[in-house]
Order: C-alpha cells, then structure tokens, then sequence
C-alpha cells in the first residue's frame, strides 16, 4: 500500500514537472515572453473595428501589432467580420490574424510576400506571436 502511494505521489510531480509551461491571461505579456520587444503607439482612428480601438504596438523592426479586447467571442467574431470586409477593398498586403479567448489579434508584417497574406515563416516574429497565443489562458 505504501509503494502505491509513493508511485502516486511520483507520477504526480512528473505529470506537474511535463505541463508546467507558463499560461498568461496578457496578449502583450505573452509575447513578450517570447522575447519580442513591443513599444506602445497610438492607434489611428480607422483602426477601431465594432467601435473597439486596438491597443498597437511597434515591434523593434518597425511591424506593428493590433490587440483588440472585444470582451465576449460574439463581438470579436462581429469585429473580424468588420475587419475582412474593409480588408476585400482593399489590395495591399493583410496581417496575419490570431483569435484568442476574447482577443483579436493583427500583426502587420514588413516581411515582403508572394500571397495577400504572408506566412508566419516569410515572417520574423509571426512563429513567435504563434506561440505566444499558445500561451494565453
């Protein structure tokens, strides 16, 4: 009985040890944890999607991300509905979108690509960002 228990115990401390990556309940905080270096910006006026303005920021190569807090899945779903319609006007390059709980999330890549929207591996930080929302509770 007691080599039960002390197996026990062991397989969960090994079990807490394998799952003990990081969770964030911040967008920015999490990719910051990836090492992208963010500086706050002012977000312009026609950024606003479902009258939500994003927070933006400048990574370090001058590529912007957009986080929009929509506060229900509802609203962000509305909100990137808004975003694909304005973005079908137009014909430059789009971001790279990433959903996450409430969040919306936009990378504005400089990375040049063959496709409206570019590859998270043309890209320099669209891997990391990747991971960072893996990591956003």
């Amino acid at each position: 009985m007691r080599s039960l228990l002390v197996v026990a115990l062991l397989s969960l401390l090994l079990f807490n040890a394998c799952s003990s990556k990081q969770k964030y309940t911040s967008v920015i905080e999490a990719i910051k944890s990836e090492g992208i270096q963010v500086t706050s910006v002012e977000s312009p006026k026609e950024a606003e999607l479902q009258n939500v303005s994003p927070l933006s920021y400048k990574i370090d190569n001058d590529e912007i991300i957009r986080v929009y807090d929509f506060g229900s899945k509802e609203k962000r779903e509305l909100g990137m509905k808004q975003f694909q319609e304005r973005q079908q006007v137009l014909s430059s390059h789009a971001p790279i979108a990433y959903e996450v709980r409430d969040y919306f999330i936009l990378y504005y890549s400089a990375s040049p690509s063959k496709t409206q929207t570019p590859k998270l591996a043309e890209t320099k930080y669209g891997t990391q960002i990747q991971k960072a929302m893996d990591l956003i509770r």
